[in-house]
């Protein structure tokens, strides 16, 4: 099940990295939903200044969590693969606090497409982490 599970990490962390690049070079497709859910819409926000603002910090909180990917994707292959415990609970930590903040926070705020998308990414993980969890904390005899 190791193997499984480092697959659908894998596959989660390029979902991950999509929804990152997106957020970098084509905020409008993330940022419209959760703005429209808010009675708002992009092209009026992206006329202010604030607005402005407000698309470049997206952008840039998409460059910080491409960046994260990358990290686990290390992670992922280097000790996650060999069943190392350490990993795991990297990937919950980062993993669920990512996904699941998200998560609540869509919920809270309505956005339907970035909650599917959160739960598509809440769903990965934690298959991607159940499903080994026997072979990485089996007791060592």
């Amino acid at each position: 099940m190791l193997k499984v599970g480092t697959i659908l990490l894998a596959i989660g962390l390029i979902f991950a990295g999509v929804y990152g690049l997106l957020l970098v070079f084509s905020p409008a497709t993330l940022l419209s939903s959760t703005l429209e859910a808010r009675g708002e819409t992009y092209e009026a926000v992206k006329a202010t200044e604030s607005g402005k603002a407000f698309i470049m910090q997206t952008r840039h909180l998409g460059v910080l969590g491409f960046c994260t990917v990358i990290a686990m994707f290390f992670v992922l292959f280097t000790t996650f693969n060999k069943g190392v415990q350490w990993a795991w609970w990297a990937f919950l930590l980062v993993g669920g606090i990512a996904w699941i903040f998200g998560l609540v926070l869509q919920i809270l705020e309505g956005d339907m497409l970035n909650m599917i998308l959160h739960i598509i990414g809440v769903v990965l993980l934690a298959f991607g982490l159940l499903l080994p969890m026997r072979e990485i904390f089996a007791k060592k005899a």
